[in-house]
């Protein structure tokens, strides 16, 4: 006859419990992280996009809006220059 003991069976299922939660917890950090990277990109992507807009017409509304984000445009001396939230994107010429 075997023994079987119920404690080993709780804690096991405990420990399957804990590595689920550690797995899923890890991948919702990783995609989160990844989606703040992304956002990034196409922040900076919009920014030179709108820089090179502004190279071909001057009457660009600014500030300009995408994606409920307001992108303002100053032009220098020598340089184009994007705001967007606290982020500045600079293009010299």
């Amino acid at each position: 006859m075997r023994r079987r003991h119920k404690g080993f069976i709780l804690v096991e299922s405990l420990i399957s419990l804990s590595i689920s939660l550690m797995v899923v917890l890890t991948l919702t950090y990783c995609i989160n992280e990844q989606f703040k990277l992304l956002n990034n990109w196409e922040e900076r992507v919009n920014a030179h996009k709108i820089m090179l807009l502004n190279l071909k017409n001057n009457n660009i509304p600014n500030p300009l809006i995408i994606k409920n984000q307001e992108y303002y445009f100053f032009r220098h001396e020598n340089k184009f220059e994007v705001k967007v939230n606290k982020n500045v994107y600079q293009m010299e010429f």
